[in-house]
C-alpha cells in the first residue's frame, strides 16, 4: 500500500525512469510484481539521488543530517537546528578522534583541545536541498526552526544506510589499524633484533678479557643481553598481535560480505596463531583481549556459517546439482562440458566426459546406479555408474538444447525437454517412447513420485501436466496476468500431493494436486531476482529455493522464510536436498559446488520471557543465569540454556536481578516499589505451593517416624525436666505442607500444646532415649534435627540448634551454634519481601560477604539491607532516579548511578565517600573492576567511561554505540568490557592499550531490538545479554570449544579442496596439537 504522501516520491521516481513508467506491465517488468518491495527500491533509489545532489565531499554529513532525524523506534525526529549542530558536532569529533587513532598517533592534550575546539557550522545548503527534494520540511517554533522527515517510512532506510557505512568502515578501519600496527611491530622486531646482535658480540668480546673482568663484565653484560632479549619478546608480541588484529579484521569484513566460509577460515588462523604465540613467547607478554578478540570473531562465524564445504573443479558455469539416492556421490555439470562425481566430504572420485556442450541438467536414477544428463549439444547420456569405464548411452532425436531431464520414480524410463518444444520419454535403454509436442521451451521436467505424471515447466509462464501418454491433464498458469514470466523449475512433493514452482517473477508457488485438479495453494515472495530452482524436502516439509539473486531460501511450507544462504559470488542455478534432508548442495555461475547444513549451529538464544528481559545475572559458580523481564517473571536458566524454573511473585515489571555469592539467594527489584529475597534451595513441593506469612507456622521433622507420625497425621512432642525425657503429648493436628518427614503446622497450635515449665529439646537420640545437650557434640548421626521451644511466656522465643538437616532440606548444614529468633528462622516461604522504597526498585546487589544487599531506585535512594530483609540503612544523595548499585570486590564500597549524571562511592556503612560527575546525561549502569581500583560507567549519552575509585577519568570509549549504552561488565580478568546499547548490539572493549578512547575488539550482532543488560560468566567464557525482543543470548567466548567447532565445520573442506594450501590443510592438525 502506498500512502497519499508517499505518491510524491514514487510519483516522481516513475517519472524518472527512462522511458517514465505509465503502466502496470511496465512497473512489475521493471521492479518485480511486489508493490512493498519496488516501493522500497523506489524510496531508496530517491534517498540515494537527494544524497548525489548534496555533493561527494558532503555525504558523510548529510547522512549524519538524516540519522540525526530519526529515532530508534523507526519513527522520524523533530530537531531543531541546535540540537542538530549538537549530533553533528558529536559525529565529528568522534571522526577526528578515530582519525588520530588510526594513525596510531597518541592523542595530546593539544590535540584534544584543537577537537573540542573545532567549530563546526550546521551545512545550511546542504538542509536547502534537502529540504527542496521534498526530504524534509522545516516549521518555525518558540523563535526556532524545526527540521523533520516528511514521513516515518523514511526513517527505516536511511538508518539502515547509516549502519551498513558504520559497519562497514569499522572493519575497514580495523583492517589499516592492524596493517600500520603491524609494520610498527616489525619495525621494532629489527630493532630489537639488532640490538641482540650487539649484546652478543659484546659478551663474546668480554669473554676474551682475563677471568676476574670477565666475570665482572658478563654479569652486567647478561644483564643487558637479558633485557634485549625482553625487549624482543615485547616486540615480537607486538607483531604477532598486530598480525591476529589483522586477521580478525579481514574475518569481519569477509563475514558481513556474506563470505561466512571465508570468515571462519580467517578466524581459524588467527586461532592457530595465538596458539603457537602462546608456545614460543609463553603468557608472561601477552594479554587475554587479543584471545577474547579471536573467540569473538570465531564465535561470530560459528555460529553464522551454514557452508560447510565447497566444491572446486568446474572450470565455468555449473548448471546441475543432485545427491545420489543411495550412496555417497553428489553428482554437479556444467558449462564446461563435463560431470562431475564427488564424495560427500568433498572429494572429487571422477569426471565424465563425453559431451560436446554445455551439460545443463543431471538426474539419477532411483536405485544410484545410473545418471542422466542433458546437454546443449542436443543429446542425452545414459552414464552406468557401475562400469571401470564408464561409456555413456548416447540419446538422440531432439533438434535444439535439450534443457531438462528426470528419470521416472522406478528408474525404467526418463523424461527430457528440449528448446524444440518437446518432451521426449525415453526407456533405460535407450528407446523413444513418446515425443510431446507443447507450445513452448521446455526448461524443467519433473515425475511425480507415481511415475503416472510428468510436469513441465515453460518458457511461456505455464506449467503442464502430461500423463506418460501424451495427454495434457492440467495447465497452471505460474504468469501473473498479462506478463508471462518463463518458469524456470517444477517439482513434486513426496507424497504427490502438491507441486512447487519458481520462475522469472521472482516468486515461487506452491500448488494442490489431486486427481488431476490443480489449486494454488501458496505464493511466496522474497528473492529480488528470478527463482531459477525450487524443490520440496524428503519430508516435503520445507522448499529450498535458488535465485539469480545470488541466493538460497529456505521456507516452511507455508511460505515463512527460515533461513536465507549467502555466500554464491554469482546466480545460484541450482539446488538439491540430500537423501535425508540434512543437507543442502547449491550450485552456482561462480563455477562452485556449495554444501551446506541444515543442522549448523547456531546462537544460544533463551526463548520464554513473554515480555522485555530487562536484567540477566550469572551466580558465583557461573552455573545458573537469572533473568528479569517485564512480563513480572523471574527466570532460571542453566548454562547450557535449558529452562530450570520461573519465580513469580512481582506484581510489575522485574528490572534487576543478582545471586548472594554463595548462591543460596537470589535478589530481584521491581517496579512494584520491592525488593524480594528467593530462597533457592528450598524444597522443591514447598516452591510450589502457595504459603501463607511464614512467621506464623513451624517446621518439624521426623526421623522413622518416631517423632512426627505423618501417617497417622498424629503430632509427638517429647517433653523434658533437666534433660530427661519424662512425657509426650500426641495430637491430631493437620500438616499445613506435607512434604515426605517434613511438616509445616501452626506456630500457634504448638505452643499452645507445651506445658508450663517443659521444654521442646532440640535433638533426640531415639537410639538411647537420650536429648544431646547443647556444644557437647562435634558431630550427631541419625538424629532429627528439630527447633528448641521455650515456652516460658505466651511470646515464645525460638533458639535455632540445628545439624546437618534431613533429605528434606537437600542435605544442607546450618552451623550448630546459630542462634536467632524465629522471625529470622529459614522461612516458610519461597521469598520475602523488602518494603520500603517509595518508587520503582531499578537495581540490586549483593556485598561479597553475603550479608548486605544493596538496592536503587526512582525514589532516589540506595538502602542497605541484610540478608534476613532488615532495613540497614537508607542513603540519601542522588537528586534523581538511581538506575544500577555495584559494590566493589571487597564490599567496602558501594558505587550508585543516576539520572543525575553521577556517580557515588559510599562507604560500607553508608557514608558518602566522593561524587563523581560521570556524563552530561542519565548514568543507566555502573560496574567495578575485578580488581577493585576502576569503575566503568554506561551512559545514556552513548559513551562508556573508565574511572579510577579516585575519580579519576581514566578512558571514553569514543567508537562505540550509535545509542544510549545500557549496562556494563567487565571480564573476570578485568582486560575487557562488554557494554550493552539501544542500537540492538553488544560490544566488547579491550582495556590493554594507551589509546584514552579504548580499543573496539568486536560487536556482537544477534538481537532484534535494545540490549538492556549484560553479564560475564565466573569463568569468562560466556556472556549473557537480555534484550527488549524478550530474549537472553548465551555468547560462547570459550576459545577452545569455538576452535573445535570451528575445526570440525571446515574439516571436510580443509582435507579435500584441491585448493588449500598445505599450511591450512595442516590447520586443525596444529590447533589440536597433532602435529
Amino acid at each position: 500500500k502506498i500512502r497519499p504522501i508517499e505518491l510524491q516520491v514514487v510519483g516522481s521516481q516513475l517519472q524518472e525512469e527512462k522511458p517514465p513508467i505509465k503502466t502496470l506491465d511496465r512497473f512489475q517488468q521493471k521492479f518485480g510484481i511486489n508493490p512493498q518491495e519496488a516501493k522500497e527500491k523506489l524510496i531508496k533509489k530517491f534517498l540515494e539521488q537527494v544524497i548525489v545532489d548534496c555533493g561527494k565531499k558532503n555525504e558523510e554529513t548529510t547522512m549524519q543530517i538524516l540519522f540525526a532525524l530519526t529515532n530508534d523506534n523507526l519513527t522520524r525526529a523533530s530537531r531543531t537546528q541546535t540540537e542538530l549542530l549538537e549530533r553533528i558536532e558529536q559525529f565529528t569529533k568522534q571522526n577526528l578522534l578515530s582519525t588520530f587513532n588510526n594513525n596510531l598517533d597518541k592523542i595530546t592534550k593539544n590535540q584534544l583541545n584543537l577537537i573540542e575546539s573545532k567549530e563546526i557550522n550546521l551545512p545550511e545548503l546542504i538542509l536547502e536541498i534537502l529540504i527542496d527534494s521534498g526530504l524534509l520540511f522545516v516549521r518555525k517554533e518558540s523563535h526556532e526552526k524545526h527540521y523533520q522527515l516528511v514521513h516515518d517510512y523514511l526513517v527505516k532506510p536511511i538508518r539502515q544506510r547509516f549502519n551498513l557505512e558504520e559497519r562497514l568502515l569499522q572493519a575497514e578501519v580495523e583492517i589499516k589499524q592492524a596493517e600500520i600496527a603491524k609494520k610498527q611491530a616489525e619495525s621494532e622486531k629489527i630493532i630489537s633484533q639488532t640490538q641482540l646482535n650487539i649484546a652478543l658480540k659484546r659478551q663474546l668480546a668480554v669473554a676474551i678479557v682475563g677471568i676476574i673482568s670477565m666475570s665482572l663484565s658478563t654479569i652486567a653484560t647478561l644483564g643487558f643481553w637479558q633485557r634485549t632479549i625482553f625487549q624482543k619478546q615485547v616486540a615480537d608480541a607486538q607483531k604477532y598481535r598486530a598480525d591476529i588484529n589483522s586477521m580478525t579484521a579481514a574475518s569481519e569484513a569477509l563475514f558481513f560480505s556474506d563470505y561466512k566460509f571465508d570468515a571462519l577460515i580467517e578466524s581459524l588462523r588467527a586461532g592457530e596463531k595465538w596458539t603457537n604465540i602462546k608456545q614460543s613467547l609463553g603468557e608472561n607478554h601477552l594479554s587475554n583481549d587479543t584471545e577474547y578478540r579471536i573467540a569473538a570473531s570465531l564465535q561470530q562465524a560459528v555460529y553464522g556459517v551454514k557452508e560447510y564445504n565447497h566444491l572446486e573443479g568446474h572450470g565455468d558455469v555449473v548448471w546441475s546439482v543432485t545427491f545420489q539416492p543411495e550412496g555417497n556421490l553428489i553428482a554437479s555439470a556444467s558449462v564446461d562440458k563435463t560431470i562431475k562425481l564427488w564424495t560427500h566430504d568433498g572429494k572429487l572420485e571422477k569426471t565424465l566426459e563425453g559431451h560436446t556442450d554445455s551439460v545443463s541438467r543431471i538426474s539419477f536414477s532411483s536405485d544410484g546406479k545410473y545418471l542422466a544428463s542433458a546437454s546443449h549439444d542436443r543429446t542425452v547420456k545414459i552414464w552406468n555408474l557401475q562400469q571401470t569405464e564408464i561409456k555413456p548411452l548416447n540419446l538422440k532425436s531432439h533438434r535444439d538444447e535439450v534443457t531438462a531431464v528426470s528419470f521416472s520414480p522406478d528408474s525404467r524410463i526418463l523424461a527430457s525437454g528440449s528448446q524444440d518444444k518437446t518432451i521426449k520419454i525415453w526407456s533405460k535403454t535407450g528407446k523413444l517412447l513418446r515425443t510431446i509436442k507443447t507450445k513452448a521451451v521446455v526448461n524443467s521436467v519433473s515425475f511425480s513420485p507415481d511415475g503416472q505424471v510428468v510436469a513441465a515447466a515453460n518458457a511461456n509462464g505455464t506449467v503442464k501436466l502430461w500423463n506418460l501418454r501424451g495427454r495434457l491433464l492440467a495447465t497452471l498458469n505460474h504468469g501473473n496476468g498479462n506478463q508471462n514470466y518463463p518458469v524456470y523449475s517444477v517439482n513434486f512433493s513426496p507424497d504427490g500431493g502438491r507441486i512447487v514452482t519458481g520462475g522469472g517473477d521472482q516468486t515461487i508457488k506452491i500448488w494442490r494436486f489431486s486427481r488431476n485438479r490443480v489449486i494454488l495453494e501458496t505464493k511466496i515472495i522474497g528473492h529480488k531476482q528470478e527463482v531459477l530452482s525450487a524443490s520440496f524436502s524428503p519430508d516435503g516439509q520445507i522448499i529450498a529455493s535458488s535465485s539469480a539473486d545470488n541466493t538460497i531460501k529456505i521456507w516452511n511450507r507455508d511460505g515463512s522464510l527460515l533461513k536465507t544462504f549467502a555466500g554464491h559470488g554469482d546466480k545460484v542455478t541450482q539446488v538439491s536436498f540430500s537423501p535425508n534432508g540434512q543437507t543442502l548442495a547449491s550450485a552456482s555461475y561462480d563455477k562452485t559446488i556449495k554444501l551446506w547444513s541444515l543442522k549448523n549451529s547456531s546462537l544460544n538464544i533463551l526463548r520464554g520471557h513473554k515480555h522485555r528481559v530487562l536484567g540477566v545475572t550469572f551466580s558465583q559458580d557461573g552455573n545458573i543465569l537469572a533473568s528479569a523481564s517485564q512480563d513480572n517473571t523471574i527466570k532460571l536458566w542453566s548454562r547450557a540454556g535449558k529452562l530450570l524454573k520461573t519465580l513469580q511473585g512481582h506484581t510489575d515489571r522485574v528490572a534487576s536481578v543478582n545471586f548472594s555469592p554463595d548462591g543460596e539467594i537470589l535478589a530481584s527489584g521491581s517496579y512494584d516499589n520491592t525488593v524480594k529475597l528467593w530462597y533457592l534451595n528450598y524444597p522443591e513441593k514447598i516452591w510450589n505451593s502457595e504459603l501463607l506469612d511464614y512467621s506464623r507456622y513451624w517446621q518439624l521433622y521426623s526421623q522413622n517416624d518416631r517423632f512426627l507420625d505423618l501417617n497417622s497425621r498424629r503430632i509427638k512432642l517429647y517433653l523434658s525436666q533437666q534433660g530427661k525425657v519424662t512425657d509426650h503429648i500426641a495430637t491430631k493436628l493437620q500438616c499445613f505442607v506435607k512434604v515426605s518427614n517434613f511438616c509445616i503446622v501452626p506456630l500457634s497450635k504448638i505452643i499452645s500444646l507445651l506445658p508450663h515449665n517443659f521444654t521442646l529439646l532440640p535433638q533426640f537420640n531415639f537410639s538411647t532415649n537420650q536429648y544431646f545437650e547443647e556444644g557437647k557434640y562435634s558431630s550427631l548421626t541419625n538424629i532429627a534435627p528439630v527447633r528448641t521451644l521455650h515456652a516460658t511466656s505466651v511470646q515464645a522465643e525460638v533458639v535455632t540448634r540445628l545439624q546437618c538437616c534431613s533429605e528434606a532440606i537437600r542435605n544442607i548444614c546450618v552451623d550448630w551454634n546459630w542462634n536467632i529468633n524465629y522471625h529470622s528462622v529459614y522461612p516458610i516461604s519461597k521469598n520475602i519481601n523488602l518494603i520500603g522504597h517509595s518508587d520503582s526498585v531499578m537495581s540490586v546487589s549483593f556485598s561479597p560477604n553475603n550479608q548486605i544487599i544493596a538496592s536503587g531506585s526512582k525514589d532516589k535512594t540506595v538502602k542497605l539491607w541484610n540478608r534476613r530483609g532488615k532495613l540497614l540503612k537508607t542513603l540519601v544523595g542522588h537528586k534523581k532516579w538511581v538506575n544500577s548499585v555495584s559494590f566493589s570486590p571487597d564490599g567496602k564500597m558501594l558505587a550508585s548511578a543516576s539520572d543525575d549524571g553521577t556517580v557515588k562511592l559510599w562507604t560500607q556503612d553508608g557514608k558518602l565517600l566522593r561524587t563523581i560527575p560521570a556524563h552530561d546525561n542519565w548514568v543507566l549502569g555502573v560496574s567495578f573492576s575485578p580488581d577493585g581500583q576502576a569503575i566503568a560507567t554506561a551512559s545514556y549519552d552513548n559513551m562508556v567511561k573508565l574511572w579510577s575509585i579516585n575519580g579519576k577519568l581514566l578512558k571514553t570509549f569514543l567508537k562505540g554505540s550509535s545509542d544510549s549504552v545500557t549496562s556494563v561488565s567487565f571480564s573476570p580478568d578485568g582486560q575487557v568490557i562488554a557494554s550493552s546499547s539501544y542500537d540492538g548490539k553488544v560490544k566488547l572493549w579491550s582495556l590493554n592499550d594507551d589509546d584514552d578512547d579504548g580499543t573496539l575488539l568486536k560487536t556482537l550482532s544477534g538481537h532484534g531490538d535494545s540490549v538492556m543488560s549484560v553479564n560475564f560468566s565466573s569463568d569468562g567464557k560466556l556472556l549473557a545479554s537480555g534484550s527488549r525482543d524478550n530474549t537472553i543470548i548465551l555468547w560462547n567466548l570459550a576459545l577452545d570449544d569455538l576452535l573445535e567447532k570451528g575445526c570440525s565445520w571446515v574439516s571436510d573442506y580443509l582435507q579435500t579442496n584441491p585448493n588449500v594450501s598445505d599450511s591450512d590443510r595442516q590447520l586443525c592438525e596444529k590447533l589440536n596439537g597433532r602435529e
